[in-house]
């Protein structure tokens, strides 16, 4: 089994869809946020590493928080590819975020 790593989240329907961890020493936000247009979630998740001047004293999925703390996306993952622990509330395989990590540490060279 692959290694797991813990998250916090905010905001669950059928998945977490806003949710925080920390993967390879970044901090990062993944984010399936309603579309009103089309009146339903996203099938994947939108990708965002927290920069580290961000003020993290609250919750990463709080709105404040979300409004306030300028981020890039760095890509997109399909929720199906997710691999969450049975309660979809605690762990996540977070292998999925290798190539992103493999991308920024390229990008900073």
């Amino acid at each position: 089994m692959a290694e797991m790593t813990p998250f916090k989240y905010g905001g669950f329907y059928d998945v977490p869809r806003c949710l925080s961890l920390r993967y390879r020493g970044r901090l990062f936000l993944l984010q399936s946020a309603f579309d009103e247009d089309l009146d339903e979630y996203p099938t994947d998740y939108a990708v965002y590493v927290i920069p580290k001047s961000a003020d993290a004293s609250r919750p990463l999925c709080s709105p404040e928080f979300l409004s306030n703390t300028p981020m890039a996306c760095v890509g997109q993952i399909p929720i199906d590819q997710v691999t969450f622990d049975p309660s979809k509330r605690k762990e996540l395989d977070a292998s999925f975020l290798d190539n992103i990590v493999a991308d920024q540490e390229g990008r900073a060279e």
